[in-house]
């Protein structure tokens, strides 16, 4: 049982670690982008559609970059914090923040080429974190 509540706690805190990191990068990128100075409202599907056609290439690069590094500390911090070598907590991470991904996908048009990076970069980004987090657990094992 203390297992699982562990495991859980992980995956919660590693989840609000990527969650902070996305949302600092896409804010930085808000501001380094002109375009978002004139963000429609979300709940005028039309106008935001139209929107998103006039982002720069460098503002989905931007997105990717968020989604897959917080993917990635989301992972390192959950298996960190878990304290087993067991990818469970990076996976379950991986496959949490796919999820949102996915959903943000569906809600939001982006073109197609961003949907398959983005669908694609969520896994390989958690397994990264995780294989970070065994090498950063072992280097801070050999300082003892």
């Amino acid at each position: 049982m203390l297992s699982f509540l562990r495991n859980l706690i992980s995956v919660m805190l590693g989840l609000f670690l990527g969650v902070l990191v996305i949302f600092f990068i896409e804010t930085s990128g808000h501001h380094l982008f002109s375009v978002y100075q004139n963000v429609p409202n979300i709940t005028e599907p039309e106008a935001f559609a139209a929107f998103i056609e006039t982002l720069p290439l460098g503002a989905f690069l931007f997105l990717l970059f968020a989604h897959s590094l917080g993917t990635l500390i989301s992972a390192f911090s959950a298996t960190l914090i878990s304290g087993h070598s067991r990818p469970v907590p990076a996976i379950v991470v991986g496959v949490l923040m796919l999820s949102a991904g996915v959903i943000n996908l569906i809600s939001i048009p982006h073109p197609v080429w961003f949907q398959i990076s983005e669908v694609i970069l969520y896994l390989p980004a958690a397994l990264l974190g995780y294989k970070l987090s065994l090498k950063a657990t072992q280097w801070f094992t050999s300082l003892r």
